[in-house]
């Protein structure tokens, strides 16, 4: 019976053995990379920095050309949102994206009167702010592993707030000027995924805001012309949601 017992276990293990060899060899699963993130599609987002403008003013009476020119230093907080679209080739990322800020950047200048004019006194004090602003703007770049690296160029807008006082002579005349400005804007960024979907970005922006002309009535005496152009240097960070 011992004999028996000693053949069948053999048996066994000898046959489990050879089913075992019989089978197809199965490696292990090879480690899955994770997929590097796509950027294409629609965006939004949060931002908030700061600008540093400079508002110049070059004076000139009516008919003749400019006696004085003044800058004006202007510097504020900015902060909004952005709405954007990217198209990716491979590592190229094409896009669009518009943005509106709130701001207070603002500054005052005052421009006294010249010593070779001041047998007819002339001088002026100016508040300015740029109350708000946007953009919108094409985007190109190279993305790589979860960065992108981009240039952006555009249109430019915003609402600046003048507030002046001019005197000549015994002559003062005060102007308060609320206008919607246009012109352009120039930068560059870089954008990094932080989590699925989330992306934050730090930017530069140059806005230049155009050229405008003010002029001030002096009733018997003369008029003064003024010829004045804002830029704005702007520095920001925010976040980003891709849907």
């Amino acid at each position: 019976m011992r004999k028996v017992a000693l053949v069948a276990s053999t048996l066994l293990v000898l046959g489990g053995t050879a089913s075992a060899a019989d089978l197809p060899f199965q490696p292990a699963p090879a480690f899955l990379p994770a997929l590097a993130p796509t950027w294409t599609g629609f965006y939004v987002g949060l931002n908030g920095g700061g600008g540093i403008g400079t508002g110049t003013s070059d004076f000139s009476i009516d008919g003749g050309p400019a006696f004085a020119s003044v800058k004006n230093s202007m510097s504020g907080a900015i902060g909004g949102g952005q709405l954007g679209y990217n198209w990716q080739a491979g590592p190229v990322i094409f896009g669009v994206e518009t943005d509106f800020q709130g701001s207070s950047v603002k500054g005052t200048l005052t421009a006294p009167c010249l010593p070779a004019l001041c047998a007819l006194p002339l001088s002026a004090s100016y508040s300015q702010e740029l109350s708000w602003f946007g953009t919108a703007r094409g985007r190109i770049g190279y993305a790589s592993a979860g960065w992108l690296l981009y240039a952006t160029a555009g249109y430019a807008y915003g609402q600046v707030k003048t507030n002046a006082s001019a005197s000549a002579g015994p002559a003062t005349v005060g102007l308060e000027i609320t206008e919607n400005r246009n012109g352009w804007t120039a930068g560059g960024g870089i954008e990094v995924e932080f989590a699925p979907r989330w992306t934050a970005k730090v930017e530069y922006l140059f806005v230049d805001l155009g050229e405008v002309n003010h002029s001030f009535v002096f009733p018997g005496v003369a008029t003064i012309n003024d010829t004045t152009r804002m830029t704005v240097n702007v520095a920001r960070a925010g976040v980003n949601f891709r849907f």
